[in-house]
């Protein structure tokens, strides 16, 4: 009740400047020493309010006055936008029944609605927007426009800033963030129930035509009391706004500003431009100089990984791998990546990896050897068909698909090494027609039924330790999985055998390990002929240039 009695008492105010003035300032709004009120500065998504500190009657029940909806009101404002022409996003006289917006967003929500609460009736919100950036979602028709707004920020009319000049009895246009600071008038009359808004250049007079002259009925918006005051905001574009003075009056015309009396801008930067200059200039030369540089380095880059295509390529596409990814994959051919050397030279493959194939030294360490098969078929052969080689046993199921060998393909070979050391057994024993024993699926079957040390060799005599026998063999059946992409790479291989990495679980059912099934012309070296389409290609990428024994 003692605001009540406050706002009966304080029907009208004049503000020349706002040094010393009570007002409700939130968020980041605030009065300059020479009394300029700054709503918002150049920070992106801030919001600015500032509000008379009281709120006024505008019931007919507590009011006795015919005209209790009717006030006027007129301010001076400028938009200083960040960059010149781009700025906003803009602000709002706002008459509303709280000084508190909690939930209230920036951007286009101008720091009094959200998402939410926009056009809700309950709002009880009657705004004149001076809005600088078009908002889609609210039907904003320019980039400097003046909008009308009952409990939403769809306005309900809304027109270019413009304002008509007497003399030359035309309609000039204006922008909002120019910078130059501008005088409004905002006049609603109960009795005829229009509200007329006026825009104008501040050194000019009232123009005897408004912008917007629209009939509204504000008895469902008003209530008993109303705060009265600025909102602003700014979103991903930023302007300084400004309220250089304020009238307000609630029963009748508000008094007129005297211009002569109003704080002035903070001053512009004078070697703005001019410092833009120096930091442009520098910016595109060192830009041009960047993509001159790129363009030499892409020249060579081309060049280094240039490649010859034969005439068969061309027709049906290449069957190799780019000689970028190759000479990515081993690290320009460097020696660390070597995996071996065979009769024509080296090879980031070998494609017949088994116990026969492997050979120690005088230090018992391990030596892969026989690298006869790592060479490509010859090229004269039928273009739809691909030679598939290897030892039977050995051989990744992908391989009969594909006809392809990958890293992922000598890991499964790998696996299958693992097993027959640590079994003692073939990787495909015939124990008479027509029962045939295929290495991988025995140790899993063992493995299901939790007697997986069962499989190991008889002969060793139980002179192993069983954790690292038991990791061997588990290992073993995990580079055996049907899928290359579930195999461990090499490297991973490596750091299971060696203990820098845990080995994880085997899939409970073990579907996806073994082999398919294979003929009894078991562990011999043969060559498959199989048709399979031109763009065949492999699930395994060649990009992990590992090698067997090395773990690289």
């Amino acid at each position: 009740m003692k605001l009540l009695a406050l706002a009966q008492e304080e029907n009208q105010f004049i503000y020349h400047g706002f040094t010393g003035a009570n007002l409700l300032l939130s968020e980041i709004a605030k009065i300059h020493p020479n009394g300029l009120l700054e709503l918002t500065n150049t920070s992106k998504q801030q919001i600015g309010r500032a509000f008379f500190p009281f709120p006024f009657l505008f019931n007919t029940s507590l009011f006795n006055n015919s005209r209790s909806l009717s006030f006027s009101t007129q301010f001076a404002f400028a938009m200083v936008p960040e960059l010149p022409t781009l700025g906003g996003q803009g602000m709002a006289f706002t008459i509303s029944p709280s000084a508190n917006f909690t939930g209230a967003l920036a951007t286009q929500y101008l720091g009094i609605l959200n998402s939410t609460s926009n056009g809700l009736s309950s709002n009880h919100l009657l705004a004149v927007e001076l809005d600088a950036v078009p908002s889609p979602d609210l039907k904003d028709i320019n980039d400097s426009h003046v909008g009308i707004d009952v409990n939403s920020l769809i306005s309900i009319e809304s027109a270019p800033v413009t304002y008509f000049s007497d003399e030359e009895k035309e309609n000039k246009s204006l922008t909002l963030t120019s910078g130059h600071v501008m005088h409004v008038w905002i006049d609603y009359d109960e009795v005829e129930k229009l509200l007329n808004v006026t825009v104008a250049p501040v050194t000019r007079t009232k123009p005897t035509l408004p912008l917007l002259s629209t009939p509204l009925d504000l008895s469902s918006v008003m209530l008993d009391s109303m705060y009265v005051g600025f909102s602003a905001s700014t979103g991903a574009v930023a302007s300084s706004h400004y309220i250089l003075g304020w009238s307000f009056n609630r029963g009748g015309q508000a008094q007129s500003l005297d211009v002569s009396k109003l704080p002035t801008l903070p001053t512009p930067r004078k070697s703005r431009k001019k410092s833009h200059v120096r930091i442009v200039v520098p910016t595109i030369t060192a830009i041009i100089l960047l993509v001159a540089i790129s363009g030499d380095v892409c020249i060579i880059r081309r060049k280094k990984y240039e490649e010859l295509r034969e005439d068969w390529e061309q027709e049906y596409g290449p069957q190799r791998f780019s000689y970028k990814d190759l000479y990515k994959a081993t690290k320009g051919f460097s020696d660390s990546e070597l995996l071996g050397r065979g009769g024509f030279g080296k090879v980031v493959l070998h494609r017949d990896v088994k116990a026969s194939n492997v050979l120690l030294d005088a230090d018992l360490n391990g030596r892969l050897g026989d690298f006869g098969l790592a060479k490509f078929h010859d090229h004269g052969s039928a273009p739809q068909t691909t030679k598939v080689v290897g030892t039977v046993g050995y051989l990744a199921p992908e391989i009969t698909r594909t006809g392809k060998s990958t890293t992922c393909s000598d890991v499964f070979s790998f696996g299958t090494f693992m097993l027959e050391v640590a079994c003692g057994r073939r990787p495909v024993e015939s124990e008479g027609p027509p029962e045939e024993v295929v290495l991988v699926d025995w140790v899993l079957e063992c493995w299901k039924r939790g007697a997986i040390l069962w499989t190991v060799d008889p002969r060793i005599e139980g002179n192993h330790v069983e954790e690292e026998m038991e990791l061997v063999l588990k290992l073993g059946l995990l580079c055996t999985h049907r899928t290359p992409a579930a195999r461990p790479s090499m490297r991973q291989a490596v750091q299971y055998l060696d203990g820098n990495a845990t080995l994880p679980d085997l899939p409970v059912h073990g579907a996806g390990i073994g082999l398919v099934p294979v003929s009894n012309e078991a562990s011999r070296e043969h060559v498959l002929t199989i048709p399979i389409s031109s763009d065949g290609i492999s699930s395994c990428s060649l990009s992990d240039s590992e090698s067997i024994l090395s773990g690289r």
